[in-house]
C-alpha cells in the first residue's frame, strides 16, 4: 500500500514536468492577449486538479477499506492532496526557470524524494507534515508566476534551444 498511495505524487510531478515544458509556441503565445502566464498556469491548474481528484479517489477506496498506511480518519487525506500540490508548484517554478523537461523532470523526482524519505517519516501528524511544505510551494508558485509574466526573457530563452 505504501508504494500504491505514492503513484499520483509520481505521475504528478513527471505529468507536470512534461505539461509546462518543451513547448515551441511560446512566441506564439506570447503575441496573444492571453500570454505565456496564463497558458502555463492553466496548464498547470487542469493536471494538479485531475491528480488531486485521482489522489482524493485513492484515498477515499483505501479509507474506506481500511487499507490506508498510518490511517489516522478523514484527516489523512492531507498527505497525498498536499503531496500533490506541493510536488506540482514546484515543478512549475522549476519549469518557469529551465524551460527544461529532464531537469523539471529529475526535480520532481527529487522533491518526491525529499518528502517521502526525509520529511514524512520524521513528522506524524498530518497537518504540520504539509504546513511548512506548503507555504514553501506556495512562496514559490507566485515565484514562478512572476517570473512566467516576463515576457521577453520567455521568448529569449526558447530562441536561445
Amino acid at each position: 500500500m505504501m508504494v500504491l498511495t505514492q503513484v499520483p505524487v509520481i505521475a504528478a510531478g513527471l505529468s507536470t514536468a512534461f505539461v509546462l515544458n518543451g513547448d515551441p509556441i511560446v512566441e506564439l503565445t506570447e503575441s496573444t492577449p492571453t500570454g505565456w502566464r496564463k497558458v502555463q498556469v492553466t496548464r498547470l491548474l487542469i493536471i494538479t486538479g485531475a491528480f488531486l481528484a485521482a489522489a482524493g479517489l485513492l484515498f477515499i477506496g483505501l479509507h474506506m477499506m481500511r487499507l490506508w498506511p498510518r490511517d489516522m480518519g478523514w484527516v489523512s487525506i492531507i498527505t497525498p492532496v498536499g503531496s500533490i500540490f506541493i510536488v506540482n508548484c514546484l515543478v512549475f517554478l522549476i519549469a518557469v526557470f529551465t524551460m527544461s523537461k529532464p531537469t523539471s523532470s529529475l526535480a520532481s523526482m527529487a522533491i518526491w524524494l525529499f518528502l517521502c524519505f526525509i520529511w514524512d517519516p520524521y513528522i506524524t501528524d498530518p497537518v504540520r507534515q504539509r504546513l511548512i511544505p506548503l507555504f514553501i510551494a506556495a512562496a514559490g508558485a507566485i515565484f514562478g508566476w512572476n517570473m512566467c509574466g516576463d515576457a521577453e526573457r520567455n521568448v529569449a530563452k526558447v530562441a536561445a534551444l
